[in-house]
């Protein structure tokens, strides 16, 4: 399997068609992947995994600054990971969170991120959910509509170094990814 981090605005026309399908097919009740490769907002860069030299896997990639009560952290953000049907339960997903995993240390980036609906395999990978209230900007349909602050069950952290993840509120300083 070959693993390309590509930046968002690379993307060609037929590689954006690429991407959208694969996303259309994991995740078939989200209206957004009929025409585009984003809920919220384009990921920076985008991990893709191919086998010869078809698609199998996605993640959006969010480098950021969080608020927290000690001050700001970063973090990498995974966004929409999903893999081909034909190719789930091949250990797909858990090798590209391994090498998102491997670059954030490499660049001492002490956390990832995201949000799930279903937290099986991130649990597999290292991942545990998190109770922190957070705040962020709530988008919807290319509006911002407001700014929210609740406690997510989604939320799912990894500390990839010393660093434990912060108590207290988070502030994602955007849209929540």
């Amino acid at each position: 399997m070959r693993l390309d981090l590509v930046d968002e605005y690379s993307l060609n026309a037929s590689r954006r068609e690429e991407i959208r399908h694969l996303l259309s097919a994991s995740f078939p009740e989200a209206s957004y992947t009929r025409t585009r490769t984003y809920l919220k907002q384009f990921p920076p860069r985008r991990l893709l995994a191919y086998e010869a030299d078809r698609l199998v896997g996605h993640l959006g990639l969010e480098h950021r600054a969080i608020g927290t009560s000690g001050g700001p952290q970063e973090i990498l953000g995974v966004v929409d990971l999903c893999v081909s049907p034909p190719w789930r339960g091949r250990g797909v997903a858990s090798q590209m969170l391994a090498w998102v995993e491997s670059l954030a240390q490499a660049n001492r980036i002490p956390f990832l991120v995201l949000f799930a609906q279903d937290g099986r395999v991130y649990e597999r990978n290292g991942f545990r959910h998190a109770c922190n209230p957070l705040r962020w900007a709530k988008i919807h349909e290319h509006q911002t509509i407001g700014v929210a602050e609740e406690p997510l069950v989604e939320l799912m952290v990894k500390p990839v170094g010393t660093v434990p993840w912060p108590g207290g509120t988070i502030d994602l300083l955007g849209h929540q990814f």
